[in-house]
C-alpha cells in the first residue's frame, strides 16, 4: 500500500483518485470510513449513477439512497454548482422522499412526466454546461484532509 504522500506526488489527478478509491473500496470491507472517506465515496456514487444514465437513474436505483449525503459530500469539497444542481432535482419530489430504493421506485412510476423531463433538463445542464473541475475539487479534499486518507 502507498501512503499518502506517495499518491499525492502523482502527476495525473485521476491516478490520485483511483489509488485513493482502491484503498477506500478495500478499507471498505474490513473496518468503517472515516467522514472524509465517506464524502470521497458518495462523490463517487453520483459521478457513477450520473455517467450510466442520469438523474432518472441516480434516484431510481441504490444510489438514490444517500442523495443528502451526497449533496452534502459535494458541499464538502466546494462543488456548489453540482450541489445544487443535484439539491433542484431532489426538490422535484413532490412527495416525502424516501430512502428505500422499492419505495422510491413506485414514487417515480407515478411521476408526472414534468418532473422526468426536469430531471432531464438538470442532466443536460450537468453534462454540457460549464462543469465544476470535480476532479480537481476532489484532489484538493484529499490534499486538505491528507492525514484522513490511506491511513
Amino acid at each position: 500500500m502507498q501512503n499518502i504522500e506517495t499518491v499525492l506526488k502523482l502527476e495525473d489527478e485521476i491516478a490520485i483518485i483511483e489509488a485513493v478509491g482502491t484503498h477506500i473500496w478495500d478499507k471498505k470491507e474490513k473496518t468503517d470510513l472515516n467522514k472524509a472517506e465517506l464524502t470521497f465515496v458518495y462523490v463517487d456514487i453520483f459521478e457513477a449513477a450520473m455517467n450510466e444514465g442520469g438523474l432518472h437513474y441516480f434516484f431510481d436505483n441504490e444510489s438514490g439512497d444517500f442523495a443528502t449525503e451526497i449533496i452534502q459530500a459535494y458541499k464538502d469539497i466546494d462543488a456548489t454548482k453540482t450541489a445544487t444542481l443535484l439539491t433542484k432535482a431532489f426538490q422535484l419530489f413532490t412527495v416525502k422522499y424516501t430512502t428505500n430504493t422499492e419505495d422510491r421506485k413506485k414514487v417515480i412510476e407515478k411521476m408526472d412526466e414534468k418532473i422526468i423531463s426536469g430531471w432531464e433538463d438538470l442532466d443536460e445542464i450537468f453534462f454540457t454546461e460549464e462543469e465544476e473541475d470535480v476532479v480537481g475539487l476532489i484532489v484538493e479534499y484529499i490534499k486538505k484532509n491528507k492525514t484522513k486518507f490511506l491511513n
